[in-house]
């Protein structure tokens, strides 16, 4: 996810920099923002996007098969003034894509102790040669396949980034709103805790006048105790889930960093948009061409099926004819000597009688291409079965929410309605509180479910192989 400059300062200046703040007492830390700087800096994502790198390093490596190689031998022996041999031959070999492999290159070998064969002008020879495959490694060998499969690799690296971005902004992406139920928890018990407060307070001045028995002190301390309880646990439970959402944040130095104290979560109205019902049937479409998972599984699949190409070339016999053009070193011999006149010709055949090795790798490939594509058939179903799944876990929660929202609604109508009924002395304080414990309970419900509902809604997109953040 590439983004201009300026934006990348903002991000840091307004997620990672400890009690920052825009002039505000609290400032929003909006799951976009959130998500983008994990998408920039987690050494996951980073580390992921490595893997390009690996794959074309791995695709030079195999390329380098190609590469012209020069050599050069030189040998000489010399003993009581007598010179035994001197032996010098430099050479410079070019393999080719097709398989045939050209060569050039000086000999000279002189001295007594040498083969006729082997024995050259004074002045040596120059020579041009070709090496032709006509039998195994005609249409293919392993250099040309593992080149092949280097590129496929390249595909590979990609669909195996995006697997490792996906999982990490999805575990971010629970984090997040993880946090934000914690963070509606704990404004709910701060509620709770100033509404018990106040009663007490209201109690206690009521009592002093004589309106209420002392006794009725009691029963709104507890309440008051009890909602303090519920504080503490709630201020311990968001300093958890910020903590663990801090594990996201990193500077482009790699260094690890803490959420501002002052930053809070925020629903964008885009992120409670109700999704389609259409949604389902275009994700599992694109999921089953497109999740990374699936790919890699068809990029394994062409990558044993050029192995299955080679081993079938093996079945063949090895027959290579080598032709190697001889000249003085004097050039206009080239032109005057026909490449019939000064030559070395030759030719290597080999065939295993029972092909036991080359017939037993290729079946095993076979038997590779076939689970790994019943593999495949187990993945996609697995996939349209998880993306079904969630899907309908999200439309329940949706509805859910509605009648949440109602339910909430409700409870502060009756809340109100018992506290106008005790100042008119017509109710009491056991009422009230049980009105308002109904209250805070709906409300830090509403919260779960809204959560539930993020963390399905990115869970239904990262089931489908797609960015959770985004799809």
């Amino acid at each position: 996810m590439k983004l201009a400059r300026s934006q990348r300062f903002l991000i840091l200046t307004f997620l990672l920099v400890r009690n920052f703040s825009f002039g505000q007492a609290d400032s929003l830390l909006t799951p976009r923002i959130f998500f983008k700087a994990v998408a920039l800096y987690h050494p996951l994502v980073r580390q992921a996007n490595l893997f390009g790198d690996v794959a074309s390093q791995e695709l030079m490596m195999n390329k380098g098969q190609l590469d012209p190689k020069l050599n050069t031998q030189f040998n000489r022996k010399s003993f009581d003034g007598k010179e035994y041999y001197n032996l010098f031959n430099p050479e410079i070999k070019i393999p080719t894509w097709p398989g045939i492999d050209f060569k050039a290159g000086f000999e000279r070998n002189v001295g007594s102790n040498i083969s006729d064969e082997d024995v050259t002008p004074f002045n040596g020879l120059q020579y041009f040669g070709i090496g032709l495959p006509l039998g195994q490694g005609l249409f293919t060998d392993v250099r040309r396949t593992t080149i092949k499969q280097a590129k496929i690799g390249l595909q590979l690296a990609e669909a195996e980034r995006l697997k490792q971005i996906n999982k990490v902004v999805f575990t971010a992406a629970k984090d997040y709103w993880e946090w934000y139920f914690n963070v509606e928890q704990l404004n709910n018990a701060r509620d709770a805790y100033r509404f018990a407060s106040e009663r007490y307070r209201a109690v206690v001045q009521r009592i002093i006048v004589g309106d209420l028995a002392p006794v009725d002190s009691v029963e709104a301390l507890i309440f008051l105790q009890d909602r303090d309880i519920f504080l503490k646990q709630s201020r311990f439970d968001e300093l958890n889930s910020r903590l663990q959402l801090s594990t996201h944040l990193w500077s482009p130095e790699a260094q690890p960093l803490e959420l501002a104290e002052s930053a809070k979560p925020e629903i964008p109205n885009e992120f409670m948009v109700v999704v389609s019902d259409s949604l389902i049937t275009n994700l599992i479409g694109l999921a089953k061409t497109q999740h990374p998972e699936i790919q890699k599984f068809r990029f394994k699949i062409d990558q044993l099926n050029l192995e299955r190409d080679l081993g079938r070339e093996m079945l063949k016999p090895t027959l290579n004819l080598n032709y190697t053009w001889l000249s003085r070193t004097d050039n206009s011999v080239w032109a005057t000597n026909t490449i019939d006149r000064n030559y070395k010709f030759g030719f290597d055949f080999a065939f295993p009688l029972f092909l036991r090795k080359e017939r037993g790798k290729l079946g095993l490939v076979k038997t590779k291409i076939l689970q790994t594509q019943l593999e495949q058939s187990q993945v996609i179903r697995n996939i349209e079965i998880d993306v079904t799944t969630s899907f309908n876990d999200l439309k329940n929660l949706e509805s859910l929410i509605v009648l949440q929202r109602k339910m909430v609604d409700n409870y502060e109508r009756l809340r109100d309605a018992e506290i106008k009924k005790f100042e008119n002395g017509e109710s009491s304080l056991f009422l009230i509180n049980s009105r308002e414990s109904k209250l805070i309970e709906s409300r830090i419900k509403l919260a779960s479910l809204i959560s539930k509902y993020q963390k399905e809604k990115a869970g239904v997109y990262y089931a489908a192989g797609r960015n959770p953040f985004n799809p």
